[in-house]
C-alpha cells in the first residue's frame, strides 16, 4: 500500500518539503522560534507549514504535459542533417532531391509534412507519389523503373533511420513495394558513338563524352577529377581512397593518347577544382548530363547515358581480346565478378560469338 504524502524537514536546505506523485514541493522555511524536532520518529510539523501543505493538496492538479508529436517533416529534416554529416555529398544530394520531391507531392495533396504526424504516413502516400510520376503529363518526364525504385528507397531510408535511432517504434512505410531494378542493356559501337558526337555542338560536353569513351570512368569520378589527380609521368589519374568508390582503395584511371589530348589543356586552364566544366564554366552536375541526353533523345530517337558509354568501353575491350581481370582493373573493380554480371555484353552480341567460334575451330575463312 502506498504511503500518504506528509511534510518532512529538509535539513541540508533548512526548509520543509513534501513529495507528491514523485515530485518534490518546498513548503517553506522552519519558524525561528523553535528548532525542528521529531516525536516518536515523526517530524512535528509547525502550523504554518501544515497550512501550506493543506493548500498544496487542495490546489487543482496541473494537466500533464502534452507529448510532442513527431511529424513527417521532422523525421525527414533530422535524417538529412545526419546524412549530410555521415554520408558523401553525392549521397546527401541524391537523398535531398528525392525527399524534397516527395514533400512537394504531399503539399499538392493538401498534406503538410510539418504538421502531419509520422505515424499517419502510410504506404499509399508513397505509392501515389510514384504512380503520379509514371503517368504522362505535359512538360514532365516519365519516371522509369530504376528512378521509381531509387525514389522509394530514399524516403524509406529516412524512416528506417528514425526507427533505428529510436524515434519511431516502426517505420510506417517499410512495406512499400518497389519495382525491380532494370539493367541498362545499351552498348554503343564506334559508328553509333560518332553519330552521338555529331549532334553535340559545344566542346565542353564533347570532351566529357570522348573522355568517358576512352577511359570508361564512372560519372562521379569524371566530376571529381582535378589537376592534383593528374599524373602525366604515369599516364593516369589517381583518386585517393576517400574520393574513390568504396573508400578503401586508390582508383587509377588510365589514359589513352586521345584522353591525354583532352585533359592536358584542361589541367592548365583549371589548376584548382574539377577540370571538366560546362559551357558556363561551372562544374558538371549529374543532372546536367541527364538533361543533355534528354535533349539529344529528340534528335537521335534514343536516350543514352554516360553509364552506357562505360558499358561500351568494357565490351569493346573484351571483344578486342583483353582478359576479364585486366578489364576489371581498368574499370576500377575489386575483382571480375561485377564485370561478368553487369558490364560485359559480349554474350548479347551473336555476331561476335559466331566469329569467335569460327576462329577457335579454324573454320573462319581469311579475309579477301
Amino acid at each position: 500500500m502506498a504511503r500518504s504524502a506528509s511534510p518532512w524537514y529538509w535539513e541540508r536546505r533548512r526548509c520543509w518539503a513534501v513529495v507528491i506523485d514523485g515530485q518534490r514541493h518546498v513548503l517553506g522555511e522552519h519558524p525561528d522560534d523553535t528548532p525542528p524536532k521529531k516525536r516518536k520518529g515523526k517530524w512535528v510539523v509547525p502550523a504554518s507549514i501544515q497550512d501550506a501543505f493543506y493548500k498544496l493538496m487542495a490546489a487543482p492538479a496541473a494537466p500533464p504535459p502534452k507529448p510532442s508529436i513527431l511529424t513527417v517533416g521532422s523525421v525527414l529534416e533530422r535524417f538529412l542533417a545526419w546524412c549530410q554529416l555521415n554520408r558523401t555529398e553525392r549521397t546527401y544530394e541524391w537523398s535531398r532531391n528525392h525527399i524534397q520531391h516527395f514533400c512537394d507531392h504531399l503539399k499538392s495533396q493538401a498534406l503538410s509534412p510539418k504538421t502531419m504526424p509520422a505515424s499517419d504516413l502510410a504506404p499509399i502516400h508513397v505509392t501515389e507519389w510514384v504512380d503520379a510520376n509514371r503517368r504522362k503529363r505535359p512538360g514532365k518526364r516519365l519516371w522509369g523503373p530504376n528512378h521509381c525504385r531509387g525514389a522509394i528507397i530514399a524516403v524509406q531510408r529516412a524512416f528506417r533511420w528514425a526507427e533505428q535511432q529510436g524515434l519511431l517504434d516502426r517505420s510506417p512505410i517499410r512495406h512499400v513495394e518497389k519495382p525491380a531494378a532494370k539493367r541498362r542493356e545499351q552498348v554503343l559501337n564506334r559508328a553509333e558513338f560518332d553519330t552521338l558526337l555529331g549532334h553535340v555542338k559545344d566542346a565542353a560536353f564533347r570532351e566529357v563524352l570522348e573522355f568517358s569513351w576512352e577511359t570508361g570512368c564512372r560519372v562521379q569520378e569524371l566530376r571529381l577529377l582535378d589537376a592534383s589527380h593528374y599524373k602525366p609521368d604515369r599516364g593516369r589519374f589517381e583518386l585517393p581512397p576517400r574520393q574513390a568508390k568504396g573508400k578503401k582503395r586508390w582508383r587509377l584511371i588510365y589514359l589513352t593518347a586521345r584522353a591525354e589530348e583532352i585533359v592536358k589543356p584542361l589541367v592548365e586552364r583549371v589548376p584548382d577544382g574539377p577540370i571538366f566544366r560546362n559551357a558556363d564554366g561551372n562544374p558538371w552536375d549529374a543532372q546536367n548530363f541527364n538533361c543533355r541526353f534528354f535533349r539529344l533523345e529528340k534528335k537521335l530517337g534514343v536516350k543514352y547515358a554516360l553509364t552506357s558509354i562505360r558499358h561500351s568501353y568494357a565490351t569493346r575491350l573484351l571483344e578486342a581480346g583483353c582478359d576479364h581481370v585486366t578489364v576489371s582493373a581498368l574499370l576500377g573493380h575489386v575483382d571480375a565478378v561485377m564485370l561478368s554480371r553487369v558490364y560485359s555484353h559480349v554474350g548479347d552480341r551473336a555476331d561476335f560469338l559466331r566469329e569467335e567460334l569460327l576462329r577457335a575451330s579454324g573454320d573462319r575463312k581469311p579475309a579477301a
